[in-house]
């Protein structure tokens, strides 16, 4: 599923590195916090069309060159990704069992919530 934040976030970030411009300079023109735009440059908080239309015009690109969505979409999957990066296959095996292992952990702590939900007393 493709996430729209993240893809406007990654477009904005990549005009602002070729533009050589700085996230705190974008968060002063809209009148933001830092914190406000790291949220929003990192896909974690949805940019509005007003703002979204503020940043076409600090960047001076179209709103729809902002939306558009990459031909490859990057992997999400933050160990896929690094797993990349690797270059030894043995840290590739390494990091797949790792992958392997917290998707374990956290099936068995939903089954564990579960467990502890079923043992409760029913009411009628």
């Amino acid at each position: 599923m493709i996430n729209m934040n993240e893809i406007i976030s990654n477009n904005i970030m990549n005009i602002l590195k070729q533009n050589g411009r700085k996230q705190v300079d974008l968060a002063e023109y809209l009148g933001v916090s830092k914190q406000v735009a790291s949220k929003m440059l990192s896909g974690a908080r949805m940019i509005n069309a007003i703002e979204l239309q503020k940043i076409a015009k600090y960047l001076n690109v179209s709103m729809e060159s902002l939306v558009k969505v990459p031909q490859v979409i990057p992997e999400t999957n933050t160990v896929k990704a690094f797993m990349g990066k690797v270059e030894s296959q043995e840290a590739k095996d390494g990091l797949a069992i790792a992958d392997e292992i917290a998707d374990l952990i956290c099936f068995y702590a939903r089954i564990h919530e579960n467990a502890v939900e079923m043992m409760q007393p029913w009411e009628a």
